[in-house]
């Protein structure tokens, strides 16, 4: 593969190749930064305080838990997206050596196909796949804090001048604190969460609702999901499965136009027990109101003991970060301007750590 044809499958031209060995971005790859961060930052906060305050509306652990992991893909993609606008801001531009490398990746329904260079990951297509001289030494410049590949060069081409001002490589404090801030915060929320559930804990709390079953309705997929309409109501309610009713109901579909006692988890539309003139199909939580408290407090506990391992996990990963920090870069390329480059990066943490934690606090608030 030529120098040209590389270009064209990788998405670079020539000035942008001008301008990073130069130790900058050309005006085309600051404003590809610039939307990529924004088009992250629309997408990332909403997924952050969304997974947060959905969580708080979930009883059981799991879905406590995957709201929370949702809340941190959200915080990660915000964290990224300012990745790219400090890159953007910052024109700083990283370059290593290495070879040029391509991987397939299989999934159930695709398979897609990508160019390694050192730190530096790009998803291609499959022509560009085929062709890609696999192992052939490149010269790769990219963006240190989001790891965006910028241009690549073979590496017989004679090297960058030291005296051009290259940035940080990609192990530098930005892109590590990314993971362990991340998995810090949503361990923080997650022991929020937990200690909600376990305080909100309490027995179930029937309430009864009569009226003539108008309808009945199973839809199947992954799991079933069943509804009860009663004439002249605008709620419906959802029994659980037959024969988890004490003793076993019957089909719920043969009481359509029958009069009867619903009743209800208060607060929920869950039905607990249902009265079939005067025959009581009685399910757990109505019989014994406090297996609900116990429910409850278990599934609390799981997620506050979960949402801990995160935040160990996520402070041994910044402590680690931070030795590592002390010792030498595998590539440290020449500054010529140490301080100006980090004062955007660090001033943009800790702004994005407060926006997003300002976010969080209003949803909880929102949801109390």
């Amino acid at each position: 593969m030529d120098e040209r044809t590389l270009e064209g499958f990788l998405g670079f031209n020539d000035d942008d190749l001008a301008a990073n060995r130069d130790g900058r971005l050309s005006p085309r790859q600051a404003r590809r930064l610039l939307w990529s961060g924004a088009g992250r930052l629309i997408v990332g906060p909403p997924f952050a305080a969304g997974g947060a305050t959905i969580s708080l509306l979930f009883d059981s652990a799991i879905g406590a838990v995957l709201c929370l992991i949702a809340s941190g893909m959200g915080l990660y993609i915000a964290w990224r997206g300012f990745g790219f606008l400090v890159d953007s801001m910052d024109g700083a531009v990283a370059f290593v050596t290495g070879p040029l490398r391509g991987r397939m990746v299989h999934t159930r329904n695709r398979t897609s196909y990508w160019a390694h260079i050192g730190p530096v990951s790009k998803r291609i297509g499959r022509a560009a796949f085929d062709a890609l001289p696999n192992g052939v030494a490149c010269h790769l410049y990219y963006a240190p804090g989001c790891r965006s590949l910028l241009s690549v060069e073979p590496a017989t081409v004679d090297e960058p001048r030291p005296m051009h001002p290259f940035g940080p490589d990609s192990a530098h404090a930005w892109d590590r604190l990314r993971w362990s801030w991340v998995l810090m915060t949503i361990g923080l929320l997650g022991l929020v969460v937990g200690v909600h559930q376990v305080a909100s804990a309490h027995p179930a709390l029937p309430v009864s609702v009569s009226g003539v079953v108008s309808d009945y309705r199973e839809t199947h997929g992954r799991s079933t999901t069943r509804t009860l309409y009663l004439e002249g109501h605008g709620d419906t309610y959802t029994p659980k499965a037959e024969d988890t009713y004490t003793p076993s109901a019957p089909p719920f579909g043969v009481l359509v136009g029958h009069q009867v006692v619903l009743y209800i988890n208060s607060g929920t539309h869950d039905v607990l027990a249902i009265d079939d003139d005067g025959q009581l199909y009685a399910g757990d939580w109505y019989l014994h109101p406090d297996h609900q408290t116990m429910f409850e407090t278990v599934n609390g506990a799981i997620t506050t003991v979960l949402s801990g391992v995160l935040l160990l996990i996520g402070v041994a990963v910044l402590v680690r970060d931070r030795r590592q920090r002390e010792s030498s870069a595998v590539y440290g390329p020449p500054t010529v301007r140490p301080v100006e480059q980090m004062l955007p990066s660090a001033t943009v943490t800790v702004l994005t750590f407060v926006a997003i934690l300002g976010l969080l606090i209003v949803a909880f608030a929102g949801v109390r």
